[in-house]
């Protein structure tokens, strides 16, 4: 890469970031036509926007022509050389402009010094936007660099214009997105807690009375950490899961923390400070430890303990007095602050502060709640307004019409009303009309292995995320404590096969003390990657799991992100070390654990022969197969619409792995989203899959579908599909079968739910 091209690449990182962080379209298209022109050394940056009830391009950003065109000045769709560019869909980099046949001299506009032209076609999902236009007094072509920047910004600047008008259209009522969100939908009045006093307002101020301020500050350590161990002590009860206790019991580290108590009280004595002055202080002084090192979540949870404690420190414990279900809306999520709400109370969250929607996000997932996070929002206003929170998508509707309210309300109650109809069977056989066994598993990892009953209602663990319980401490987990994890997780499934992945981070997923920052992370170090260039990490959590499968004998250890067999052979080596290892220390000898990997990786499908002979089982990662097979980021709304499970390809690929899978004699199962769809699990079974591991909120409901559908009558809609070209029409095939089978109202919800907040709000 040249000179050149560096110091482009280089202009088009800033001049995304700058244009992205500008509050409205009118300075976002000011930014960029005046970066542009300085980082590529035209003369003049021009940008023209699609008026298509006029049939016309509107100049509404220049930084070469004359400020007083903009606004002003149009040309037809077909006029002139930004007619050329519109027209045809197509850049258009001239040396000399003006001899081209559709070019229109403007001498009004200052034009008439330009020589040189490149337009580039501003698009967003198909749709024509406006030109993007760049111009040299000099006669040259611009080149391919010059190009490719363009080209670049101009998807950029398009969607921003997009982004731009679908908020017009809205304008009735008011929407937020969030930067992540978890669960489904919640519709209640907005609840905004705050702390009396913030710990940012907290003053230093002096005492003549610092023994009392001592007594003061050791009566709120005590009172807090009898709270924190009531706390936990509720979650376990209440079958709250391992995110939530751990979260709360976070504190109990700072709490037993005796340099951080000898600190504070130095500060009193020596220096006369108040209580609150003196914690301000010493966690400041942590704080900035913290940053140093680049612990972001270190340092928000030293800032979140301080403002606990210095709540304490000027009054006791509010409680809170709810006669409704609220939205809890809050700049962060003190885990104290969960543990005091009645959880009964909490339809939702919504979250204003990104500094801790890691944690908060955890913990909203763990307690089944709906939530949204890193939300741009105004705390004043919106308490005792009515919410919408769609977990989904990350979005938060403000005010919405009574209409629209009804219609959540509406689907709230269905889907409650189903929720009660599949729970009266949750304990029964996942057993088909025609008598044939179908064995339903759990992905867990937060919140399913401390419930009483998930034992009795699945056929154990399919997938049980190892990398959840990682992201909740503050450094790598020693072995014992890995070792402490499993052995319970072993325990509560003794008599059921538990299949726990290794630690699977990178791209979604980040360790707050493994910091891993890709500009391509779903193609980056992720998975076994990571296993495998850290060694000790991978040893320690083998050795940790070999150990608590030699005590409960039901361990099954799986892989992720396969993409070479190298990669296979190497941790089955490990593996088998680890096992002679412990073989040795325990003097006891045991059968090793089963040994698979995840199919995730399309490069596996051409070589399952090869990896059938290493490993004793496959399990199919459906949401990254499907994402590599189509080529398609979910999350990107842009291509959302073209991740499809029903995609011709998927459902043949998945057609061919479970019967290579029966050739091979190699059990296969399927862990991802799909399993737990209600027509994904009918394709599923008409495919030939026989074990579905789902999320615990998805079991019951997919055992009751199993229940009324026979097996033979959904294989012979298989022969249907696999021949079958297009999406939509496989969806339909599954869809009607549902129907005939009296599963119509449970699709239809599912699809309701789906689609209510895409709907389109301005005709209510």
């Amino acid at each position: 890469m040249d000179e050149r091209q560096n110091q482009i690449l280089f202009a088009l990182r800033e001049i995304t970031e700058e244009v992205s962080a500008q509050s409205s379209l009118e300075k976002a298209v000011e930014v960029l036509v005046s970066r542009i022109r300085k980082a590529i050394g035209s003369d003049c940056c021009s940008l023209y926007i699609c008026d298509n009830l006029r049939e016309k391009y509107r100049l509404v950003a220049t930084d070469g022509l004359s400020k007083n065109a903009v606004g002003k000045v149009t040309l037809n769709f077909k006029e002139g050389l930004v007619g050329v560019v519109g027209s045809s869909r197509k850049l258009l980099d001239l040396a000399d402009a003006p001899s081209h046949p559709n070019f229109k001299y403007m001498p009004d506009i200052g034009e008439d010094a330009y020589h040189s032209f490149l337009g580039v076609p501003v698009m967003d999902q198909g749709q024509l936007l406006g030109v993007l236009v760049i111009q040299s007094k000099e006669q040259r072509q611009f080149g391919f660099a010059e190009e490719s920047f363009m080209v670049t910004l101009s998807a950029q600047i398009g969607s921003i214009i997009a982004r731009s008008e679908s908020e017009k259209k809205e304008s009735n009522v008011t929407r937020y997105r969030g930067t992540s969100g978890t669960g489904d939908l919640a519709v209640a009045q907005a609840f905004v807690w705050r702390p009396d006093i913030s710990f940012d307002e907290v003053k230093i101020l002096h005492t003549e009375e610092p023994l009392l301020q001592q007594e003061l500050f050791q009566q709120a350590i005590f009172q807090l950490q009898i709270e924190m161990d009531r706390a936990a002590l509720n979650m376990r009860e209440n079958d709250h899961g391992t995110a939530a206790f751990g979260y709360i019991s976070s504190y109990g580290k700072l709490l037993d923390d005796e340099n951080f108590m000898t600190e504070v009280d130095e500060l009193i004595c020596s220096q006369g400070l108040h209580a609150t002055s003196a914690v301000k202080q010493v966690i400041e002084g942590r704080m900035n430890a913290a940053k140093l090192h680049g612990d972001d979540d270190l340092c928000a949870d030293l800032k979140d303990f301080g403002q606990v404690l210095i709540s304490r420190l000027i009054h006791a414990s509010r409680g809170f007095d709810l006669k409704d279900k609220v939205i809890l809306v809050t700049e962060n999520l003190p885990a104290v602050l969960v543990a005091e709400m009645p959880r009964e109370k909490i339809a939702g969250f919504v979250v204003s502060g990104s500094s801790i929607s890691s944690h908060a996000a955890i913990l909203a997932r763990d307690l089944n709640i709906p939530a949204v996070m890193g939300v741009d929002i105004d705390l004043n206003a919106v308490d005792g307004h009515m919410m919408i929170v769609d977990g989904k998508r990350s979005e938060v509707l403000l005010d919405p019409p009574q209409s629209v309210v009804d219609e959540f309300l509406e689907l709230l109650n269905q889907s409650q009303e189903q929720s009660n109809m599949f729970d009266a069977e949750r304990k029964l056989d996942a057993q088909t009309l025609d008598g044939k066994r179908i064995s339903v598993q759990l992905n867990a990892g937060l919140n399913s292995s401390d419930d009483a009953d998930v034992s009795e209602e699945t056929d154990g663990i399919g997938l049980y995320r190892s990398e959840i319980a990682f992201m909740l401490t503050k450094s790598f987990p020693p072995e014992d404590l890995q070792y402490a994890w499993y052995c319970a997780l072993l325990e509560k499934f003794k008599n059921d096969p538990v299949c726990i992945r290794t630690l699977d981070i990178g791209s979604d997923k980040g360790l707050p003390y493994l910091p891993i920052n890709e500009i391509n992370p779903a193609l980056g170090w992720r998975g076994i990657r990571v296993s495998l260039d850290e060694p000790h990490i991978m040893h320690t959590q083998l050795r940790a799991l070999v150990r608590a499968h030699a005590k409960y004998k039901n361990l099954e250890i799986m892989i992720p992100m396969v993409s070479s067999l190298d990669e296979v052979e190497k941790v089955k080596n490990d593996l088998a070390l680890v096992c002679a290892e412990v073989q040795n220390e325990l003097n006891t000898p045991f059968t090793p654990p089963r040994f698979g990997m995840m199919i995730e990786v399309p490069s596996v499908i051409y070589m399952i022969d090869e990896y059938a002979s290493l490993v004793d089982f496959f399990s199919i990662g459906s949401n990254d197969l499907m994402q590599y097979l189509l080529a398609v980021d979910r999350s990107n709304p842009k291509v959302g619409r073209f991740y499809d499970f029903f995609h011709p390809s998927v459902v043949r690929c998945l057609k061919y792995l479970v019967d290579k899978s029966r050739e091979l004699n190699k059990p296969l199962s399927i862990c991802g989203e799909l399993a737990g769809m209600p027509l994904g699990a009918l394709m599923l079974l008409s495919l030939g899959y026989d074990r579905l591991s789902m999320n615990y909120s998805e079991i019951a409901k997919v055992k009751f579908i199993i229940r009324r559908v026979s097996a033979k009558e959904l294989l012979s809609l298989c022969d249907k599909a696999i021949k079958l070209s297009h999406a939509d029409k496989i969806h339909a095939l599954y869809e009607n079968y549902a129907k005939e089978h009296g599963l119509g109202e449970i699709i239809a919800l599912d699809k309701a739910k789906d689609n209510a907040l895409s709907a389109e709000y301005s005709n209510n």
